[in-house]
């Protein structure tokens, strides 16, 4: 908030620098726009003193004003950039001269801004006075010890029983296992049933449970499990031996070492609700970790903390039920009985709490606790009334439903209340625009946010803590990033960020013909819209809320016409039909706010030239479309920073002013970071950009290797290319170069080799270089020298070998490499474990040739890889060293035909630090043996099956 803030101060500044002064009104604008600033530099100062952590209802509130504020005055700032269409002295003589209107305008934003900034004040002052009044102790609810569900988690209690148990061969070792998974899905009731099955053997000496919330001081959580320990043990043996000593009478007492007991006994501790690996860190530091036979099990809602406690291995990632599984829980509980048998219209009229609970164990026991309620008086339309309204009435609690309830509400409330600060919480909401299934990409989620101002620093870290937190669930992880390529939200917590995002006018919906989705409240202007499965029509009916929208997206239906959304930001139609009809293209370019164009898989043919109206856009993204050669306006675009799509660039002139206006563009002005990607061929290449673009740093490029196709390309040490690079170092000093390009000179061109030269004679080096060309894919390589400043390459194409060991070696800052369709065998690129600072590697072969010979990773092989993904047609042989793959700990398998693992894979106990294995869907479950044979019983996954929305 405070960024966006500043941003508006800066832009107030721009404005009053151009609004004359010679009148008094104009006078009066501008000393009314410097106060408004003053005032909002004045609440940045307060919310940076108190605000790093929201809390508090009331507190929420008062953000919410301020961003509807500096939304609002954002707008009117935008006003009065552009001068009025006819003249001042015209419109003065027809009694309807603006600034009147503004001026009005300035003293009720002066009002609300002062009266913001006034309980920012208060609220300071009195910061020291203790906990904010409206703010409400939020601990993590307990979960129900509710067993029954366990009936439907198949195999869940003896899987942790199992990694209970020791190791054959295994020194003793104190060892910590976590059950990790989102709130409500049942890791309190399964640690309980695990706990239930020792609390009366002999297999442990003791058995204690302790609760970890509340647990924020150091120390304070190993205080709790030793008084538990010493609790139990005396509760077992009260009178005898096994009770902890103290000495004697006259003595000075000493209370008792929690490490030395775990070691001398065999202990059985559960820690439930870990929340911070800090507080847990003081806690396992304290206890001796060689010499125990002891264990510990941790329940915890985030994937770090669980990685932390248990060293990322014996993690135990709980899953959502089966449809199966939770009807039998569902109607178990609305019936009170195990013999359940619902009849067919009760069965028809609970689909929808069935797709919206998810497999979601307490939301299901929670409505079928309250449909438990209407005895023989439960009718269908009890169902398809819960269903209906589960989101809004009963987990926000809008209608005072029933104490059922309670616990699933404040299950959902601490995942929001929980968060770090408002940029979090923001993040969360905005995730309400996307309906139910839909694979929500990351990265484009993080432009977004970036693009409307919501999380302006740290957007990926954001949505990063909400995948941690298991708010958001990943569906595509096969690379070495904390985040996944592709996630969705949860059916029951969708539900729940939906309702509250719409109260809290952070979305408004339309879907189908059901009402529309909007904020209670009349005065609340809708910002953001999405259109879900809507009928044509449907988005007229917010006409008097056009002028207000900031984004809008729109889910596979037919736009209608946006001239009244002059303030939008954001613009997604990927998928929409009717985007190509005749002039709503050139309507877009009417938008002059757009940062955010997605046309992706709309169809369109072609870019109007008005397109470079869009001077503040910078994402475009028309992949999956039939643009097949980009304007020279998009390239001119100054703020365009991300570009998709798979298209020619135009032609370059080469000479004249309009030459000179492109190539300076280009090293002066341009903000282009992606180019992902272009086609080239003889006739149309882009080293203009590549070259000369300062901010790119990651390029794509695919390249017809047909002999008429293939590029040629000038030699780097031309002597006019070298000055005209040389004029792209010497920035504007060397502007009186002729602007004779001679990289346009078809008849001059060589070679490919001199694509790479060119890639070299960057001013600023490429980090991503994505090719899909068998020819230059194979001089790329080859050119590779070190110290090579890429970071990320993805090759596509046949390729004749690979570099050298000794040149790989030198190689030392490439992180990612992905490999398509090589040609090559499992043997041949066993040269790449040379690569010492590869972290991420993607081999992807669809040949059964690639199985020749064996993978053969030697001791110090692959020494900085930590994730290793295999997608063939079945898993080839592998030998892993003593000493190789130090840092592996993910192992991807994606080989549907592969039969039983005998004899495959040769030493994977080796890899020290593996925690997870996926697999394909369809490999045997002999695959799962090779994964729990290994010391650190690493977490053993199928890849989900694809769905349609990809």
């Amino acid at each position: 908030m405070s960024s966006v803030v500043r941003l508006l101060s800066s832009m107030v500044g721009e404005v009053c620098s151009i609004i004359e002064i010679n009148n008094e009104r104009r006078s009066k604008l501008r000393r009314g726009l410097q106060f408004i600033k003053r005032e909002m530099e004045q609440v940045v100062s307060l919310m940076e003193d108190k605000n790093k952590e929201c809390r508090g209802a009331v507190q929420e509130t008062r953000i919410q004003q301020l961003q509807e504020f500096v939304y609002d005055f954002e707008d009117f700032v935008e006003t009065l950039r552009d001068p009025p269409p006819y003249s001042k002295l015209l419109l003065v003589a027809m009694k309807m001269d603006p600034r009147t209107e503004q001026l009005k305008s300035i003293e009720h934003f002066k009002e609300t801004i002062s009266s913001l900034g006034q309980y920012f004040l208060k609220q300071s002052t009195e910061s020291s006075q203790g906990q904010d009044p409206d703010q409400g102790a939020m601990s993590d609810p307990d979960e129900d010890a509710d067993e029954e569900q366990l009936q439907s988690i198949g195999g869940a209690r003896s899987e942790i029983v199992e990694l209970l148990k020791p190791s054959p061969g295994e020194e003793q070792k104190l060892r910590v296992i976590s059950i990790v998974g989102c709130r409500g899905v049942g890791k309190t009731a399964l640690a309980r049933a695990v706990r239930n099955k020792y609390s009366s053997s002999d297999e442990f000496d003791c058995v204690a449970w302790v609760i970890a919330s509340g647990c924020n001081k150091k120390k304070a959580l190993l205080d709790k499990i030793l008084e538990s320990v010493l609790e139990d043990l005396a509760r077992r043996a009260p009178d005898a031996e096994n009770a902890p000593k103290e000495k004697s009478e006259g003595a000075s007492t000493t209370k008792p070492n929690l490490q030395d007991i775990l070691s001398q006994k065999r202990c059985l501790v559960f820690v439930d609700d870990v929340q911070q690996a800090l507080v847990w860190k003081d806690t396992v530091d304290a206890c001796r970790k060689n010499g125990s036979r002891s264990r510990i099990v941790v329940t915890t809602s985030v994937h770090s903390v669980a990685t932390a406690c248990s060293s990322g291995s014996y993690v135990y990632r709980m899953q959502f039920l089966s449809d199966d599984d939770s009807k039998s829980l569902f109607w178990r509980k609305v019936y009170g009985s195990e013999t359940a048998d619902p009849p067919d219209a009760l069965v028809t009229g609970s689909e929808s709490i069935f797709s919206k609970c998810g497999g979601l164990p307490r939301a299901l026991t929670s409505v079928a606790k309250h449909l438990n309620m209407k005895g023989d008086t439960l009718e269908s339309t009890h169902c398809i009334d819960v269903g209906q309204y589960l989101g809004k009435d009963y987990l926000l609690g809008t209608n005072n439903a029933e104490s059922v309830f309670k616990e699933m509400r404040r299950t959902l409330m601490h995942c929001y209340d929980s968060l770090p600060d408002y940029d979090h919480r923001s993040c969360m909401l905005y995730l309400g625009i996307f309906p139910k299934g839909h694979q929500i990409k990351s990265k484009s989620l993080v432009r977004r946010l970036v693009a409307e101002g919501l999380v302006v620093d740290a957007a990926s870290k954001c949505f990063e803590e909400l995948i941690d937190r298991c708010i958001v669930e990943p569906v595509q992880i096969c690379n070495n990033s904390v985040v996944a390529k592709r996630c969705q939200v949860h059916g029951v917590m969708l539900e729940y960020i939906v309702h509250k995002s719409v109260a809290k006018n952070v979305v408004t919906l339309i879907k189908g013909h059901e009402p529309v989705l909007k904020a209670a409240s009349s005065e609340a202007r809708t910002r953001r819209l999405s259109v879900q499965s809507s009928i044509k029509g449907r988005f007229d009916e917010l006409d008097k809320h056009k002028a207000a929208l900031r984004s809008l997206t729109m889910f596979k239906t037919e736009p209608t016409d946006l001239k009244m959304c002059k303030m939008l930001r954001i613009l997604d139609l990927e998928g929409c039909h009717g985007v190509n009809q005749e002039g709503f293209l050139e309507g877009l370019s009417e938008l002059l706010l757009l940062k955010y164009l997605n046309l992706r898989n709309t169809r369109i043919n072609k870019l109007p030239t008005k397109v470079k109206k869009l001077q503040r856009l910078e994402t475009l993204d028309i992949r999956d479309t039939d643009v097949k050669i980009l304007p020279l306006d998009v390239i001119m675009l100054p703020k365009l920073a991300y570009l998709f799509g798979k298209f020619q660039l135009p032609e370059v002139p080469t000479k004249g002013k309009e030459a000179e206006k492109f190539y300076e563009f280009l090293k002066e002005t341009s903000s282009l970071h992606t180019l992902a990607g272009f086609v080239t061929n003889k006739r149309q290449s882009p080293e203009h950009v590549i070259l000369l673009a300062r901010n790119l740093k990651k390029v794509k490029v695919w390249c017809n290797d047909t002999p008429a196709d293939a590029p040629t390309w000038l030699l780097p040490d031309h002597p006019e290319l070298a000055s005209s690079s040389a004029a792209a170092s010497d920035g504007p000093s060397a502007r009186s170069q002729d602007y004779n390009c001679p990289w346009n000179k078809t008849e001059e061109r060589l070679n490919n080799m001199d694509y790479i030269k060119l890639l070299k004679m960057r001013v600023t080096p490429l980090e991503s270089v994505s090719i899909t060309s068998s020819t230059i894919c194979n001089e790329f390589l080859c050119s590779l020298e070190g110290p090579c400043t890429i970071s990320s390459i993805k090759l596509r194409g046949i390729l004749n070998c690979l570099p050298h060991s000794n040149k790989l070696r030198e190689l030392g800052r490439i992180k990612k490499m992905q490999l398509f369709s090589t040609g090559l065998t499992i043997e041949d690129l066993s040269v790449l474990q040379f690569l010492r600072g590869l972290e991420y590697l993607k081999l992807v072969e669809h040949t059964d040739r690639f199985c020749d010979g064996a993978l053969v990773v030697e001791k110090n092989g692959f020494e900085s890889l930590k994730s290793l993904c295999i997608d063939a047609p079945k898993v080839p042989e592998m030998q892993f060293k003593e000493g190789s793959m130090r840092s592996l700990t993910s192992l991807y398998l994606l080989c549907p035909n592969s039969q039983k693992p005998s004899g495959v894979i040769d030493g994977i106990s080796h890899l020290a630090k593996l925690s997870e294995v996926i697999l394909h869907s369809s490999m045997q479950r002999a695959w799962e043996a090779v994964a729990k044979g290994h010391p650190n019983r690493p977490c053993v996954k199928r890849q989900p099956e694809p769905t349609a929305n990809t």
